[in-house]
């Protein structure tokens, strides 16, 4: 069944015929309008009853895009008064609207007064002023009793941001109404229709009888003035205490932002006249709202974009993602306002910054999260203890998360929180206690609010999900440098097996010719020489020995394999004894070498560790051996570097200058006071080599003539050290 259509009593509704103005539908009450019922009416025209002056200016009048209006002074028959026929085209059919004309409250030319009002709206210098200026200048030009400034949320709740009101009337600021006050079919209304008016709840709505189009019926329900409001409208006057409401839309973007409400006691209707000043000042309004919006935004913008831009050149700069994050002047918890703690993970380690819950109670919180919500997805909530209840002790901390995943298979992610914010809300309704459905109870109500946080917005949000995208583009970037330069490494140890097959197996060749003549010379040849001849071969011979020297350690250095280590727990003693055996006439020089009796193990592989030891000790035996009484003594520093005992080899010698410590274990390097003493300047940095890849480190402390303590530890097998 088609239901009824109602309209508002203070006018005369008539649906016509465009050509012949046969009346085909009139609102029920026409003969309290002028003494004949709708059932009369139903069988007459236009012309019947409105003078043919009126009806020549309705047809001059006529247009498909805006409504005529036409004057209609005390007609015959009529009650006494002034009115106007407001008439739109609906294809076919002409809807006219009889309202009586209303005289302004205030005395003047209206025109100077809206030119006046929009001025004092366009001066305002932000949006509170405007909003204030609107209401104040509402009742004063309309005599409302009150004007209030509603704005809605993301979630479609309602809050009164704004107000203006006569003495008396009950303050509504800061009250909030939900999505059912105002429900969604109303809020598409105001987007249409951008001013309303309902003028007088004392009085009944009237039907509309006859037969009406349904093109008509969409404008009689949607568009005319006279339409009949939503039940919560007339449930709100009733329980208030008002009689008359007028609403003006402000639209922005396509989106209904917000609305002005104006409320009075008594009854009076507004006329098509008022309804174009309310709707010019409306747009008046919406455009200066959204021009200080804009801007608003725009200032906003800059600031959290200059965050942004810092924040994300320290990631780019930085070591680690967590450096980046947290360990700069701006951080993650400067990123996203309102924030004062957050977690991350990154290479499988978290990171903890301001305030947070404690390590167990995060991991509890991302276990369910990758479970029920899922690793991929940015999610967020205000009230998390109702989707997770072991978060219920949490709220002072973690009354509601913003998870941002970053790179799932590396278990990346970043964690803000944000701690309960207790707050008591007014609310204009509640549900109505007859039990019916959708019907609403218009008294106001306070409610106290407890484990919820303040709501992520929609900005933060976007601010995540470009945090997650740039972290990703830098993550890739620089995968593809570590592709490039792994490339590039492995073009060089290419290079380099190319240059040891040559040293080892080309070069030797040669080399060994050049020794084997030279002995040949010496031996058969040597008295014929004589004293520069003997002198230069010895020069070929000596030369030739660096030579193979030189190949030897160059080799050493490129054999050396990590993949190739076998680990164990070696006497430092054993390694010490063999080493000084090895050395070629250890026995003939008057040099102590001494062994701490106290010294722990040390982990490593026994082949690589010999060439460590090797090098340390031959070095510290060459340079101290013109020492008064020449000294080399190895050791436990009795410290611990990451759980690993730290060993040192001293010697008395001559020392190592202290702008040369940090390069002396770069290839080729030497002392600068070593030039006396044979060497390739490839040992330490084979030591170094070795050190490291036992993942361990080697240093020293040196002085020119006081000697040099080489200080070193192996990484591996740590745990079992310390234990």
């Amino acid at each position: 069944m088609t239901p009824q259509i109602l309209v508002q009593s203070y006018a005369l509704v008539l649906v016509t015929d465009r050509d012949t103005l046969a009346i085909k539908a009139v609102s029920a009450h026409s003969d309290d309008q002028f003494g004949r019922s709708a059932e009369e009416l139903l069988g007459s025209t236009l012309h019947d009853f409105v003078p043919e002056k009126v009806i020549s200016e309705i047809q001059d009048s006529l247009s498909e895009n805006f409504p005529a209006i036409v004057k209609l002074i005390d007609p015959e028959g009529w009650k006494p008064g002034n009115y106007q026929l407001v008439v739109r085209t609906v294809g076919a059919e002409l809807v006219i609207e009889i309202e009586p004309r209303r005289t302004w409250p205030h005395a003047g030319d209206y025109a100077a007064r809206l030119n006046d009002f929009t001025a004092e709206l366009e001066a305002q210098s932000d949006l509170d002023d405007l909003l204030e200026r609107l209401c104040e200048g509402l009742i004063y030009h309309f005599d409302f009793d009150r004007a209030i400034v509603i704005q809605f949320d993301d979630i479609q709740n309602a809050t009164v941001t704004h107000q203006a009101q006569k003495p008396g009337q009950t303050s509504l600021l800061n009250v909030r109404y939900v999505e059912k006050d105002i429900p969604m079919v109303e809020r598409k209304s105001q987007l249409t229709e951008t001013v309303y008016v309902y003028t007088d709840n004392e009085k009944a709505l009237v039907e509309i009888q006859g037969e009406v189009s349904d093109e008509v019926r969409t404008v009689l329900e949607a568009h005319s003035a006279a339409r009949r409001p939503n039940r919560n409208i007339l449930r709100f006057l009733t329980d208030s205490g008002y009689s008359t409401l007028s609403y003006i839309s402000l639209v922005i973007d396509g989106k209904l932002w917000g609305s002005v409400y104006l409320h009075n006691r008594n009854s009076f209707y507004v006329d098509y006249q008022m309804r174009a000043f309310m709707r010019v000042i409306g747009r008046v309004a919406q455009q200066r709202a959204a021009y200080h919006l804009h801007y608003r935004r725009l200032r906003m913008q800059k600031t959290a974009n200059e965050v942004r831009d810092r924040l994300y050149d320290q990631v780019a700069k930085a070591n680690s993602l967590a450096e980046g994050l947290l360990e700069g002047d701006i951080t993650a918890l400067d990123l996203i306002e309102g924030t004062p703690g957050v977690a991350l993970c990154s290479d499988q380690e978290l990171t903890c910054f301001g305030t947070t819950p404690e390590v167990n109670d995060i991991n509890v919180i991302i276990d369910w999260l990758q479970k029920e919500i899922g690793d991929d997805k940015i999610w967020s909530t205000d009230q998390l203890k109702e989707h997770l209840p072991a978060a219920h002790d949490l709220t002072d901390t973690a009354a509601g998360i913003l998870y941002l995943p970053l790179d799932t298979a590396a278990n990346q992610w970043v964690l803000w929180f944000r701690p309960e914010t207790v707050e008591t809300i007014t609310y204009g309704s509640q549900a109505d206690i007859t039990g019916v459905e959708g019907e609403r109870s218009y008294e106001m109500t306070s409610e106290t609010c407890y484990n919820c946080s303040l709501p992520w917005t929609q900005d933060q949000l976007g601010t995540a999900q470009g945090l997650q995208w740039f972290v990703q583009q830098v993550v890739m970037e620089r995968y593809a440098s570590v592709r490039h330069s792994n490339k590039l490494l492995r073009e060089a140890y290419e290079d380099l097996e190319i240059f040891s097959y040559a040293v080892g197996h080309d070069l030797r060749a040669p080399l060994r010719g050049i020794s084997s003549y030279a002995d040949i010379l010496h031996e058969e040849y040597n008295n014929q020489l004589g004293d520069p001849g003997r002198q230069y071969l010895h020069i070929i011979r000596q030369n030739a020995s660096r030579m193979r020297l030189f190949m030897d350690d160059l080799l050493s250095l490129n054999r050396i394999d990590r993949r190739q280590m076998v680990v164990n727990q070696l006497s430092i003693r054993n390694l010490v004894d063999r080493v000084l055996r090895d050395l070629v006439n250890f026995d003939d020089q008057q040099i102590a070498c001494e062994v701490h009796r106290e010294i722990p193990d040390i982990h490593g592989d026994r082949n690589y560790l010999l060439i460590v030891f090797t090098n340390l000790i031959s070095n510290a035996l060459k340079y101290s051996a013109e020492a008064r009484e020449p000294r080399v003594e190895v050791g436990f520093t009795g410290e611990y570097r990451d759980g690993c005992p730290v060993f040192y080899v001293e010697d008395n010698g001559i020392g190592i200058p202290e702008d040369q410590h940090d390069r002396i274990f770069d290839l080729f390097a030497r002392s600068s006071n070593s030039g006396d003493y044979e060497g390739t300047g490839i040992g330490l940095a084979l030591v170094q080599r070795i050190i490291r890849f036992h993942e361990g480190r080697i240093w020293l402390e040196s002085e020119v003539d006081r000697g040099t303590k080489f200080m070193f530890y192996t990484g591996v097998g740590c745990e079992e050290q310390a234990e």
